[in-house]
């Protein structure tokens, strides 16, 4: 009995420590396993460090743009290289650079505006202005100014509207049009509006679609992004070459976005042959797919999309209204000035529809499809006096317009072109175009254009080509026209 006492506490002592030596196996191998994954992530963390520093280091060398590479053209760890240098530098922080606060003095000493002594400063609501639609005031204008009969606002400057001077004239008219439009017909309002703030501003995607390569004018597409910079969050570019096995042209577009951008740009070039792959919504995928794998960027309800063509520059002041004020927009067309060959010259329609901008949280009715979005649009941004933009129809050179007339046929729509004579000889050269250009014909050889001029014309063209002049000469200069060097010698004077 005894003996097989001991026997049975020899067993459980053998036991026990068989299963103390099984626990410190166990914990040893998670020791090791925990400290392994530690090694691996210490070692991502610092390299992940040395690629920022470098991508830094990079950009601010360059000053210049963030490229997001196209990854069905490349493989997937260039794509991934190209993705590093997606460092966000986006316009949705403004607000410190595009509005000032008016300050109250309870002495008047150096003061934006002057309040009697006995108000409570500290009651006064602060009052921000927005920059580019306010006036300086005077001191004079200040102590004329009743502010015991009305609130405290901004001065604003003429074309500007508003307690803070934020409201363009185009979003003037435009909301006075459609709020009568709406009581009338019991439509729903196309925008529903809130005070500025820097805590309410969204992005906004210029989703540009440049059809075919040969038909594009660098000058006016550098116009086009130069003057939406500072406005836009992302640029969505996508295009197509008529010649597929013509790989330069693609390293080409690059060379040119890169000298032309200093933001984030997305770009993709259609595949496919007869470019069927280049619907809207095939590139509106693929973009959000970039901008997801690549920036690690997720678009949001409340986002802003701007959908155009390589003809169009949208006007830069009532798309930063949109962004600050408008928390939903439904699709807006834009009603743009008509401009043919360049901006001295314009349709007897005047204007034309094109272009549209909604919050994204709209185009799951278009299915995804910033094309059917504009088709399905029913609100208008602009009349026939005050533009959303401009849109630029054949401005390029004769030349290519008469590349562009031979390849018509091949494309969805044709151009109403009238041949120089009826003889069998008859044919389409520069020289025709040129001349058409310079007498102020369109290309059906019947419409008279008319003529501008930016001394007597309010919209003569966009603000960065006038200011630029020197860079868009070809498009603000009418070189073919006899008259050219008095319009040159009246702009100098």
């Amino acid at each position: 009995m005894a003996r097989s006492t001991g026997l049975s506490q020899i067993v459980a002592g053998g036991s026990g420590r068989l299963t103390i030596t099984k626990k410190l196996v166990l914990w040893s191998v998670l020791v090791v396993q925990l400290g392994f994954i530690g090694c691996i992530w210490l070692l991502q963390m610092n390299r992940s460090q040395l690629l920022q520093q470098t991508s830094v280091s990079t950009d601010s060398d360059s000053g210049r743009v963030h490229f997001v590479g196209n990854a069905r053209n490349s493989k997937f760890n260039k794509d991934q290289r190209r993705g590093l240098h997606c460092v966000h530098r986006e316009n949705v922080n403004r607000y410190q650079q595009d509005f000032y606060q008016m300050k109250a003095d309870k002495f008047n000493r150096s003061a934006d505006y002057a309040m009697p002594a006995y108000v409570d400063l500290e009651l006064a609501p602060a009052l921000w202005c927005y920059q580019e639609g306010t006036l300086n005031e005077t001191s004079a204008q200040r102590n004329d100014r009743d502010y015991l009969m009305a609130q405290p606002q901004c001065l604003c400057d003429s074309g500007w509207h508003g307690r803070d001077c934020g409201q363009p004239e185009i979003i003037w008219r435009a909301l006075m049009t459609h709020s009568r439009a709406s009581k009338r017909g019991g439509y729903e309002a196309p925008l529903k509006l809130h005070e500025a703030s820097a805590t309410s501003v969204k992005r906004l995607y210029y989703m540009l679609n440049l059809g075919d390569w040969e038909h594009i004018n660098l000058e006016l597409l550098h116009l086009q992004l130069r003057t939406l910079i500072e406005v836009v969050d992302f640029f969505l570019i996508y295009y197509y070459v008529r010649d597929s096995r013509n790989h330069l042209i693609g390293r080409q577009v690059e060379r040119n976005l890169n000298s032309m951008l200093s933001s984030n740009y997305v770009l993709y070039k259609c595949k496919g042959l007869g470019h069927v792959n280049c619907s809207g919504a095939a590139a509106y995928g693929h973009f959000r797919h970039q901008l997801w794998t690549l920036c690690s960027v997720q678009v949001q309800a409340t986002d802003l999309i701007l959908y155009g063509d390589r003809e169009t520059v949208f006007s830069p002041a009532a798309l930063k209204y949109l962004k600050y004020y408008a928390s939903d927009v439904l699709p807006l067309r834009f009603r743009l000035k008509h401009n043919i060959y360049g901006f001295y010259w314009q349709h007897p329609k005047r204007t034309r529809l094109s272009g549209v901008i909604s919050s994204l949280v709209h185009m799951h009715s278009a299915q995804m499809d910033p094309q059917r979005l504009e088709r399905q649009a029913i609100y208008t941004l602009g009349d026939l006096n005050h533009y959303g933009g401009w849109s630029c129809e054949f401005c390029m050179s004769s030349e290519q317009i008469v590349h562009m007339l031979q390849t018509s046929s091949v494309d969805s729509g044709s151009i109403p072109v009238r041949l120089p004579n009826k003889t069998r000889s008859a044919r389409i050269d520069a020289n025709y175009v040129q001349k058409l250009m310079g007498t102020g014909v369109y290309l059906d050889g019947s419409t008279e254009l008319l003529r501008l001029r930016q001394q007597s014309e309010k919209y003569f063209a966009p603000d960065t080509a006038i200011l630029h002049s020197s860079q868009f000469g070809q498009l603000l200069y009418n070189m073919y026209d006899v008259n050219v060097l008095d319009d040159v010698q009246e702009d100098e004077d």
